[in-house]
C-alpha cells in the first residue's frame, strides 16, 4: 500500500469500524498501516488533523439529500441513509455530537435539509429546530444502538420482583423489552418525528 494521506484516513476510518472510535489515534493508524507513527506525520500533522479527517469521510457517507418536494419522504430517506452509513463506525455518531459544526460533510448536508424544509413551508428557526431534531434524532439512535450492543445487553431480562410496588403495565409488556428492536424502534420513532414535523409544515402554509 502506498502510504499517503488518503490510504491514512481510510486506515483510520477502517479502525473506527473495527475497533471503535476511542481507538482512533496516530499510533493506532500506524500500527494497522506497519509503520511508525513519525511515517504518518509526514501525512497527518497531528492527531486532532486525524481525527478531523476521518470524521470527515464517515460524514460523507450521507450528504445525499434528496429533494423532491415531499418534504417527509425526502427527511425519511435522508434519515435511513444517515443512521445506516454510522451503524458500522462505533462512537462516530457520539464524536458528531459535539463536532458537527466543524465538519464540513455536515454542514453541506444541513444546508440541503434546510432546504427540503422550507419545501414543507417551514421557514428560520422552525426549519433548524425540525432540521436539529432529525440530525439529534438519528446520531442519538446510532450512539444508543452501538452503546447497547458493545455493552452486550441487546438481549437482557427484566428484574420485576426487585422493584417496589405493583408494575401490571411493565409486567404485560416485558416481552418487548427482552430483546432491543432496534430497527422497530427507529422507524417508529423516525415516522413520528417527521409525522409531526410534516404537520407542522402543512399547518403553517394555511
Amino acid at each position: 500500500m502506498t502510504l499517503n494521506g488518503h490510504s491514512v484516513v481510510t486506515a483510520g476510518v477502517e479502525l473506527v469500524r473495527d475497533e471503535g472510535w476511542e481507538r482512533l489515534s496516530v499510533r493506532a493508524v500506524a500500527g494497522r498501516l506497519g509503520v511508525t507513527p513519525m511515517a504518518l506525520y509526514r501525512h497527518v500533522p497531528n492527531s486532532d488533523a486525524l481525527s478531523q479527517s476521518v470524521i470527515t469521510r464517515i460524514a460523507e457517507g450521507f450528504v445525499e439529500v434528496g429533494n423532491s418536494g415531499n418534504m417527509f419522504a425526502d427527511l425519511e430517506g435522508w434519515a435511513r441513509r444517515a443512521h445506516a452509513a454510522l451503524i458500522p463506525y462505533p462512537g462516530a455518531a457520539g464524536r458528531l455530537l459535539v463536532t458537527w459544526f466543524e465538519v464540513p460533510p455536515v454542514l453541506l448536508t444541513l444546508e440541503r435539509l434546510i432546504e427540503v424544509a422550507y419545501t414543507g413551508g417551514l421557514r428560520d428557526f422552525e426549519a433548524v429546530a425540525a432540521i436539529n431534531a432529525v440530525l439529534m434524532y438519528v446520531l442519538m439512535r446510532a450512539e444508543a444502538e452501538q452503546t447497547v450492543q458493545s455493552a452486550g445487553a441487546v438481549e437482557r431480562s427484566l428484574n420485576l420482583a426487585a422493584a417496589e410496588g405493583s408494575l401490571p403495565r411493565l409486567s404485560a409488556l416485558a416481552e418487548h423489552y427482552t430483546t432491543a428492536r432496534f430497527d422497530l424502534h427507529f422507524d417508529y420513532g423516525l415516522r413520528v418525528l417527521l409525522s409531526g414535523i410534516a404537520a407542522h409544515g402543512a399547518l403553517k402554509e394555511k
